[in-house]
């Protein structure tokens, strides 16, 4: 197994001052890029896709058509993400990633590595002598892929751990889980021409289910943002501020792209593993719709991804302010993991903030942690926006540069944890504003048996 230090050539630099964000597509239900770190078309997966498990398509909540009509506050309400809890939260971070010479090539060499034993085994498979040898290798490597599974999820806990204690800096936490997700995509690759060997070998077969079941697990180990921030670390995408949050074999990541806000989510202490009976597909969709009653009531189509020996379920729910991909554990029946998708121009910000001083009026739109937070400047002499530096950071401690505020006045970013302080600086003018974010909508609450936000419910969606 390998260990969650890394050398010194694996380190990321990070910056202090946050570059352009760059773009998300949108793929799969969920977008990411793909194994080769290209942006896949709306056609392709952003996350391993295990073809050998069942998946079905109902539209509309009701199923039949695509649901047209909605509550009206449905498009307004609040809607929930899956958090971890403030009393199990480790540590928080909010940084700037970018490509740097050194981790940009050992990142691309363990990838490449990866690719390389892909081929290799299916080399051998396609060049055994006898049918029997062919079996024999198939058997094995689909065993292996199976062991390397364990292997990632033991590095992924491990390094989440380490991040945890302070004893593993953002940049190699994020590198770690890039890279996680990299051999994930990579392995799934595998699965691929693994299952497509099999069909073809005369005489014998591997379970479908149990390829399905391979899919589904390798779909937890990676995830839309994780998935950039290798893009980043390949030099194919720019410089863009990460949202890092931990607990107890728990992560969030969340980043803004081309307009979108991107969020992904992991929680082991809500998994369970074997249920006590068969679950369904239509079961891990109520407990979706039941975990995010907002997004299912905006709804315009869902699908669903796996079988009933599964130890998880894909739903994937395209609404009318975004799109949601859930992994639904069979033993608890909960939500634990999830990827949203959350175009800028459908979030609703929640209570606003505002500081006047120097002809500047400077609003925070607030949000929760690492979540989407709205900032307007506009002059007080004439209204008009203006056009400026913005800066965040802790009280009384070091801001970095998140953009400019452009010829709306207006700015995107990433809300930090706790208070923070929002600086807009133009020309000889200067404000500054407090920021308190708001409560997380957390789909299930303080612990992990309950429901509810965790804390104070927020008013309006995000």
């Amino acid at each position: 197994m390998r260990a969650v230090s890394l050398s010194l050539a694996l380190l990321l630099v990070l910056s202090a001052v946050v570059g352009a964000v760059p773009a998300l597509s949108d793929a799969d239900g969920a977008s990411a890029p793909s194994i080769d770190g290209s942006t896949p078309s709306a056609s392709s997966v952003s996350a391993p896709v295990p073809s050998a498990a069942q998946p079905t398509e109902r539209l509309g909540p009701g199923g039949g058509t695509p649901a047209q009509v909605v509550d009206a506050n449905a498009s307004e309400a609040q809607i929930n993400v899956l958090g971890i809890p403030s009393a199990e939260s480790t540590r928080s971070t909010l940084e700037t990633e970018y490509v740097e010479l050194g981790s940009g090539l050992a990142f691309s060499s363990a990838t490449t590595d990866a690719h390389l034993a892909t081929a290799t085994a299916v080399e051998r498979i396609e060049s055994a002598e006898t049918t029997e040898a062919r079996q024999r290798y198939l058997l094995q490597e689909v065993s292996g892929i199976e062991q390397q599974i364990v292997a990632l999820r033991a590095r992924q806990q491990q390094a989440v751990a380490a991040y945890g204690r302070d004893e593993l800096p953002p940049r190699r936490f994020l590198y770690e889980l890039a890279l996680i997700d990299a051999e994930a995509r990579e392995l799934e690759q595998r699965r691929d021409r693994l299952e497509s060997l099999a069909r073809s070998t005369p005489g014998f077969s591997i379970s479908s289910a149990r390829f399905g079941n391979i899919g589904l697990e390798l779909n937890t180990l990676s995830g839309p943002v994780r998935g950039y921030a290798g893009s980043v670390l390949r030099g194919e995408a720019a410089s863009a501020r990460f949202y890092v949050q931990t607990g107890a074999d728990s992560v969030t990541l969340s980043v803004i792209r081309d307009g979108t806000y991107v969020r992904e989510t992991y929680r082991g202490a809500l998994r369970q593993g074997d249920s006590s009976g068969p679950f369904s597909l239509a079961e891990a969709v109520n407990a979706t719709e039941q975990a995010y009653p907002t997004i299912a009531a905006l709804r315009l189509r869902d699908d669903t991804l796996g079988n009933p020996d599964s130890d998880s379920t894909r739903v994937t729910i395209e609404h009318q302010r975004g799109r949601l991909v859930a992994f639904v554990d069979s033993g608890s029946q909960r939500v634990f993991e999830e990827y949203q998708y959350r175009p800028l121009d459908q979030v609703r910000t929640g209570s606003s903030t505002s500081a006047v001083k120097d002809a500047l009026n400077l609003t925070a739109h607030r949000t929760y942690p690492g979540g989407p937070v709205r900032l307007q400047l506009n002059s007080t002499t004439t209204g008009d926006p203006v056009d400026a530096q913005i800066t965040v950071g802790p009280a009384g401690g070091r801001s970095s540069v998140v953009g400019r505020t452009g010829e709306d006045g207006s700015l995107w970013t990433l809300a930090p944890s706790g208070t923070y302080q929002v600086t807009a600086i133009d020309g000889s003018s200067v404000v500054l504003l407090s920021v308190e974010p708001t409560a997380t909508p957390s789909v299930y609450g303080p612990v992990n048996n309950s429901t509810g936000s965790d804390g104070t419910a927020t008013t309006a969606g995000f």
